[in-house]
């Protein structure tokens, strides 16, 4: 067995596994192979609160009180070790008019983020490829693209999609868990025999993998192996039993129709109230799809641009959308009135999306990689498409990154990246260099060898040499 491989059982189903130490081959036991590098972008709309998203501290070592409770960022405390807080980068193209490009402020913030490219008249997509697909193209197996998930509605626009395989060519992200985790394990073109024990009969993956299961039990593997693997298995228990309670995989499916999963309406997972429930599964499905090497690069979206869920829930009990919020008014075109307290409800807002990203980050710091992690061999990057949501600004722009990507990163760090004093700026440290440290931290070289230049086609060319270990 492959150290990265499957368990094949009934009607051709296939669940990955994480990386099992104990599966090395004996011969390979004094050279270990390096572990892959991954990238994940945590993607959230409508700016922030900056007066308490960054730091309370200095910049240098993050320490416990750089973590604060008056900071948005407060959640993340215990990964300050494993955290890289980079400050004072700005967008390209640039916003307020100063590039040449189509679209609205939320459009470029949406389709540049990940391309670093001009927005196109017309399509209004970018005119290239996403830094995600583009890591897949280089450090995937072919043909394998950049997962690529949403939560949230779908948006027929560029406001709903940060991912792209090229010029004008929009990755749409699934929004539904259940179609996600078909094509994860392979149920998209399985048997009719295997749509229907997954779905009306209300097996597991794990039942249709059972022998192969009991069959990698019998070997012999180290405790760390075995309580991976229970860890393992427990996560994909949960997500099946979680997508059942929450009404995401049908309760009956006639034999053989395996399309009539793949219509099922996504509006169905897209309501304000599964937002929290739906965006936890996609993050268990993209956390095992990493651990398995299903893929090394991945997206999540959170909502589109110039919208977002009404927050009810977790403390909050909101009247208006994200998007009316981050401008403090009743109307998204500001013709309404003042929302009393809006900077209060967007903190909180803000500190709630730091804890989905705790809970992402959780997923990857549980699977060992021979005394590293998942985590640890990637780049997680909380993004937004803004800074200041009211201003629409696209400088001094909110980035985490957590993990070193296998120690390229300097991480335990909050670093302005700037040499301007003022880190609201657009005269340096654009963020295409971002995305070029972030390519050539996961291994990414180019067509002739070498480490990738630059990225997209604003900006500057080389890497922010500064977050670099």
């Amino acid at each position: 067995m492959n150290r990265r491989t499957f368990l094949r059982g009934a009607c051709g189903v296939m669940l990955g596994l994480p990386f099992l130490e104990s599966l090395r081959a004996r011969d390979a036991k004094a050279d270990a192979p390096t572990a892959p590098r991954r990238f994940i972008a945590f993607f959230m709309c409508n700016g922030v609160n900056m007066d308490r998203f960054f730091p309370g501290t200095a910049y240098g070592a993050l320490t416990a009180a750089s973590f604060g409770a008056d900071r948005a960022i407060a959640p993340l405390a215990a990964y300050r070790d494993r955290l890289l807080i980079p400050r004072g980068i700005h967008m390209v193209p640039r916003g307020f008019g100063r590039d040449m490009s189509a679209g609205d402020d939320h459009a470029k913030g949406i389709g540049c983020k990940l391309t670093a490219q001009p927005l196109v008249q017309g399509s209004q997509y970018p005119a290239g490829i996403s830094l995600d697909q583009f890591i897949a193209n280089k450090v995937n197996p072919p043909g394998t693209p950049a997962l690529t998930l949403m939560v949230g509605a779908k948006t027929p626009n560029v406001r709903g999609h940060i991912s792209y395989s090229g010029p004008e060519q929009p990755v749409t992200g699934e929004n539904n868990p259940w179609l996600a985790y078909q094509d994860l394990i392979g149920v998209t073109n399985l048997e009719d025999e295997a749509i229907v024990r997954l779905t009306k009969r209300r097996q597991s993956v794990l039942d249709l993998v059972g022998a192969e299961y009991e069959g990698l039990l019998k070997k012999k593997l180290s405790k760390a192996d075995r309580d991976k693997l229970d860890m393992h298995f427990q996560t994909v228990r949960d997500l099946e039993v979680g997508m059942g309670n929450a009404g995401v995989i049908p309760r009956e499916l006639p034999p053989g129709r395996a399309a009539e999963i793949e219509g099922i309406d996504p509006q169905t997972v897209a309501f304000d109230a599964e937002f929290r429930t739906i965006g936890r599964m996609q993050m268990d499905i993209l956390a095992l799809a990493i651990a398995t090497g299903a893929t090394r690069s991945a997206t999540l979206q959170w909502g589109s641009g110039a919208h977002g869920p009404i927050f009810r829930w977790d403390g909050m009990n909101h009247e208006y959308n994200h998007h009316k919020l981050s401008h403090g008014n009743t109307k998204d075109d500001d013709t309404g009135s003042v929302v009393d307290g809006y900077e209060e409800m967007l903190f909180n807002i803000d500190r709630w999306f730091m804890g989905e990203y705790v809970y992402l980050l959780d997923r990857l710091a549980g699977y060992d990689e021979g005394g590293t992690s998942v985590l640890d061999n990637s780049a997680v990057v909380f993004m937004n498409e803004l800074s200041n949501g009211k201003r629409h600004d696209f400088r001094d722009l909110p980035y985490i990154i957590a993990g070193s990507c296998g120690g390229y990163l300097k991480t335990g760090q909050y670093i302005k990246v700037t040499r301007q004093q003022d880190t609201v700026q657009d005269k340096d440290a654009p963020h295409n260099k971002l995305l070029t440290t972030l390519a050539n931290a996961v291994g990414c070289t180019e067509e002739g060898g070498g480490p990738i230049k630059n990225f997209g086609s604003f900006g500057e060319e080389g890497e922010l040499d500064v977050l670099k270990a």
